[in-house]
């Protein structure tokens, strides 16, 4: 069973027992059971902090709703741009992720009609560019105070799209770690031996590492994933429905 945040060595090492294993000499846990609660863990961290952090578990948006804010350049012409509500997003591919700009009658699909780049390096010739690591696509030539008027429920863009961290955080890790062994403790009879308190039965071990894990999500500002305001990117919405 693939883990993505922690392996089941990682729990062990933790917990001061040995290795965990499957068949004949099985442990217990079994190797599979713990990698189990490690998924469950993942999962649980992934809805704490609203994210993803590795991309293998990436996360999936559809239609995120978004006004297209203005951005002035050296330029003649005008450029958008678009905060997305979660970053960093991964490669932007025709067929999986969309981009539906308002064109001032219809929403246009940017990724299959347009020119576009998943860089701001290299932006020359491009109708479209992408800052993966923030979350912003900016847009060439886009008149918005033009065209926001028209735009249903004044929606200039609709954003279809995947989310993750490339390389899981050492926080994020332990905390995982953490909240796999409080499940350890709740489900099996194994001596647990972490923090030399013998004395501490299961249940209490289990809300021990419950709380440390929390306390480091919390610490480390992961809670509840601070996002951009409106005012800052120009409003965004929930999940819509392309008119």
């Amino acid at each position: 069973m693939a883990t993505h945040y922690c392996a089941h060595a990682d729990i062990s090492a933790f917990l001061q027992v040995g290795a965990f294993t499957d068949g004949g000499s099985a442990t217990t846990p079994t190797q599979a059971q713990v990698e189990s609660f490690i998924n469950m863990a993942e999962e649980r961290v992934d809805q704490l902090t609203d994210h993803a952090w590795h991309t293998s578990r990436a996360k999936a948006v559809t239609e995120e709703r978004g006004r297209i804010q203005r951005v002035m350049s050296n330029s003649v012409n005008d450029r958008g741009r678009i905060q997305l509500r979660h970053y960093p997003i991964l490669d932007m591919v025709d067929g999986t992720d969309k981009l539906h700009i308002w064109d001032g009658g219809n929403y246009v699909e940017y990724i299959n009609s347009k020119t576009g780049d998943d860089t701001i390096t290299n932006v020359t010739g491009k109708d479209y560019w992408i800052d993966k690591e923030r979350g912003t696509i900016y847009l060439n030539s886009y008149n918005q105070f033009n065209l926001l008027s028209d735009a249903p429920s004044g929606v200039t863009a609709y954003v279809t799209y995947r989310y993750a961290t490339a390389a899981t955080p050492q926080d994020i890790k332990q905390a995982t770690i953490y909240f796999t062994a409080a499940m350890i403790a709740m489900n099996d009879d194994l001596n647990l031996m972490q923090e030399g308190d013998d004395s501490m039965d299961n249940r209490s071990k289990s809300e021990k590492f419950e709380e440390m894990a929390m306390k480091l999500l919390k610490d480390g500002r992961r809670l509840g994933r601070s996002m951009p305001t409106a005012r800052a990117i120009g409003g965004f919405g929930a999940r819509g429905v392309l008119p």
